[in-house]
């Protein structure tokens, strides 16, 4: 989810153009990547790698089946560049569900780049002996204008395998597939941000370092988390101005390229229960640090039902 620093970077972008790895990157370029980054950034949790006790209590599916989260996107003085919704819903399989972010530009920028939109979606199964979501099907749809780019993730687990799906604007494709390890749990974003609310992964705690085993590309791609002891949380509690659900301070780090920024650290609160309540990606590229505030929470009951792709029905 989306994190949080207190102290803004106030640095203005700069018309000139950057030069990374020996690419060209355009103004143009960052802007579209300024809604989709703070979705990512959205869908990441904690994790310790392999799953502790099962918490005993309400099912995960009766606490978050029906919660919609909403964000506000903003950067630099801009406050108002996009917003960002968090879905949990059901299908017309048993035992399937649907979580997603849904991620929109919003205003003159994302006018003059002909509309930014990223979705994060994933296709999951409970598996109710274990009271956590397993992935079968995650997709990442990242579209400018009419030019969209495809990325998704088959989980097979009866086959054993994974299989990596990049359709790029142009209509080429790129295949990749790797066998699955029997002593790995196996996790996109959005399952595991769940998983580890549900406390599938242990306990939250202050002064502790975490790390998660996520596989949404080809090998696991670990990312470093680590709750801030209670003196570095008050110091920074004590610079905000709405204190609520601000319950623990969160630094991870993450592939850079993930959310298109120089360094990949993101910072940020959660409230007790996990959900990132405000937060900002530190150094996206050329602007500086890409801010989010949570500004609606709120549990549907009798959430409607969507319809699952065929691919998934394949997985099951």
């Amino acid at each position: 989810m989306a994190f949080f620093v207190p102290e803004y970077s106030m640095r203005p972008f700069n018309n000139r153009i950057c030069s990374q790895a020996g690419h060209t990157i355009t103004r143009r370029d960052c802007l579209r990547h300024l809604v989709g980054s703070l979705c990512l950034a959205l869908a990441s949790p904690l994790s310790q790698g392999l799953a502790s006790e099962i918490r005993s209590g309400p099912s995960i599916l009766e606490k978050y089946l029906g919660e919609e989260l909403r964000y506000q996107i903003g950067y630099w003085l801009i406050g108002n560049v996009g917003s960002a919704k968090s879905e949990f819903l059901s299908t017309n399989l048993p035992g399937i569900y649907r979580i997603s972010i849904e991620g929109r530009g919003a205003g003159l920028i994302n006018s003059l780049l002909g509309g930014i939109v990223y979705d994060y979606i994933s296709f999951c199964q409970y598996l109710p002996n274990q009271d956590r979501l397993q992935p079968l099907y995650f997709e990442l749809i990242r579209q400018r204008g009419n030019k969209k780019r495809v990325r998704s993730v088959s989980y097979n687990h009866k086959a054993g395998d994974i299989s990596y799906l990049e359709t790029k604007p142009t209509g080429d494709t790129r295949r990749q597939k790797e066998a699955m390890r029997t002593d790995r749990i196996y996790e996109d974003y959005l399952t595991l941000f769940f998983n580890f609310r549900h406390g599938y992964y242990g306990h939250l705690q202050r002064d502790h370092h975490y790390s998660l085993p996520l596989y949404v590309k080809e090998q696991m791609n670990p990312v470093k988390v680590h709750i801030a002891d209670l003196e570095t949380e008050k110091k920074f509690r004590a610079r905000e101005f709405n204190r609520t659900d601000k319950d623990l301070f969160v630094r991870f780090q993450i592939p850079p390229e993930d959310v298109s920024s120089g360094s990949g650290e993101i910072l940020g609160w959660f409230s007790a229960d996990a959900v990132p309540v405000k937060g900002t990606i530190q150094d996206v590229v050329f602007f500086g640090d890409l801010w989010g505030e949570i500004n609606g929470r709120e549990k549907v009951a009798n959430a409607r039902s969507v319809q699952a792709p065929p691919v998934v029905q394949s997985l099951i």
